[in-house]
């Protein structure tokens, strides 16, 4: 049988051999784990504080996109018509397209996200708003809309505008009435709506003619 010594701590407590090591390796690890969890948290927070605050755009505001107009239009249809053929949800692509292509959209998730139940008319039965131009509408609010109760001239304004395309080229807004129009083709109507708010948006709010 072996015979155990014991060893004391500073403070006159007796142990095992070997557990006073084990007990201060314990120690020291369980506080380089708070160490490092102290570090991530600070760090997040210290990234947070450092994003830029969004700021909701006026009338007279004009950002100096250079020649790049066309360029972003175009990009913006193209990435509505292969989100909504590769993940689906008219809506949600709607919003994901503008915020890839437009460099003054946020590509805020919680702007996404949602997004996420709106597709369809958000309903079974299609007699709802297409998602796409629910969707574009988000996009056009979060820009330009109002933080508090008050004018809201100027976001009425520019969905009017691409409200008129939709007419123009769908004869509605309703979504059961676009699809029938488009022969189901869902990809191209956000990419279409992708494109005319692009148009709008850029017309409004840069150099962009």
């Amino acid at each position: 049988m072996k015979n155990h010594e014991e060893k004391t701590d500073r403070f006159g407590r007796r142990y095992p051999d070997g557990a006073l090591h084990k007990n201060r390796r314990e120690l020291f690890q369980l506080a380089g784990i708070g160490l490092f969890s102290s570090l991530l948290a600070g760090q997040a927070k210290g990234e947070a504080r450092h994003q830029p605050e969004f700021k909701v755009l006026g009338e007279n505001d004009k950002i100096d996109i250079g020649d790049k107009g066309k360029e972003i239009i175009e990009k913006a249809y193209k990435l509505g018509y292969d989100f909504e053929k590769k993940h689906g949800g008219c809506c949600r692509c709607t919003v994901a397209a503008l915020q890839r292509a437009i460099d003054f959209v946020p590509e805020d998730k919680a702007l996404f996200r949602t997004a996420s139940c709106l597709d369809g008319g958000a309903t079974p039965n299609g007699i709802q708003n297409c998602g796409a131009f629910t969707g574009l509408g988000m996009v056009i609010g979060w820009l330009c809309g109002a933080d508090k109760f008050g004018d809201t001239k100027l976001s009425h304004r520019l969905i009017r505008q691409v409200y008129k395309q939709f007419e123009t080229e769908y004869g509605s807004v309703l979504c059961r009435d676009v699809k029938k129009k488009i022969n189901h083709d869902c990809p191209e109507v956000v990419a279409r709506a992708a494109k005319w708010t692009a148009e709008v948006l850029l017309r409004q709010f840069t150099n962009y003619q």
